[in-house]
């Protein structure tokens, strides 16, 4: 299902509240064809009552996933901010380095920074997995591993510069971790199926005016398919449109080659 995200976000959300809405006004007036509006009155007082009680425990349940996803989608910028930041730590620094090392360290960051923003990002984007180590990534631990400080301030740089790269690799596999969460299938049933069931109390108010009545069952189809819409996209942080965008990392080149 992830594929979906790969449609542009606009024409997805409104395919897929239109089909909730659809489904669910197609449900309404073949139940209205089964049962009869008198019928439906003289239950009312129970229906209103049971519907409330349904409607509360599944908004609780509904803002306790949109919490999840939302933090999880928060952690997911964090990692990628977190890893520019690191890698802009290490090219600053990268000036105090020995003199012949100092290059070679500079092209290995930059080659690396622009993978993720070339390769990895786009393949994120398609929902395919990513490695914890990536090839770049290990060309700037070797590259880092030929320096050979000599004054006291270059120890001091490299000794730095080892635990910010550390943090690079931290953060790049909080990243890659991030990306591959989701919400548990079991949950999936429990929100869709209680979806159905919130749904299913919406037809058993009773009222004459068949238009009022697919309205407001129309209306709640609606929200109610945004709700899902909306987990579905927060679920995957970096597939889609509705994504993390690689903003850190061209920011650390821009700044970088200025």
């Amino acid at each position: 299902m992830i594929w979906l995200l790969q449609i542009p976000a606009p024409i997805l959300g409104l395919l897929w509240v239109g089909a909730v809405v659809g489904f669910s006004v197609g449900g309404l007036l073949v139940f209205r064809k089964a049962v009869s509006h008198t019928r439906l009155e003289n239950a009312n007082a129970v229906s209103s009552t049971v519907f409330q009680l349904a409607g509360v425990l599944y908004a609780v349940l509904v803002a306790f996933v949109v919490v999840v996803v939302w933090e999880q989608f928060g952690d997911a910028e964090d990692a990628s901010g977190l890893e520019a930041s690191a890698i802009a730590d290490l090219l600053r620094d990268s000036a105090a380095l020995p003199a012949e090392s100092r290059v070679a360290v500079q092209q290995s960051l930059i080659a690396y920074t622009r993978d993720v923003i070339d390769d990895e990002f786009p393949r994120m984007r398609r929902g395919e997995s990513i490695e914890e180590q990536s090839d770049e990534l290990a060309d700037v631990w070797e590259t880092y591993l030929t320096v050979q400080p000599e004054s006291r301030n270059e120890i001091a740089f490299f000794d730095h510069a080892i635990v910010r790269l550390n943090d690079l690799s931290a953060n790049r596999k909080m990243r890659v971790s991030t990306g591959e969460a989701s919400v548990p299938g079991e949950l999936w049933v429990l929100l869709l199926g209680g979806g159905g069931v919130v749904m299913a109390f919406t037809f058993l108010f009773g009222t004459r005016d068949l238009l009022v009545h697919a309205l407001a069952v129309g209306l709640t189809a609606a929200l109610l398919g945004f709700v899902m819409y909306l987990i579905f996209a927060l679920e995957h942080p970096y597939v889609g449109a509705l994504s993390v965008e690689p903003a850190p990392y061209v920011t650390v080149l821009q700044v970088w080659s200025e």
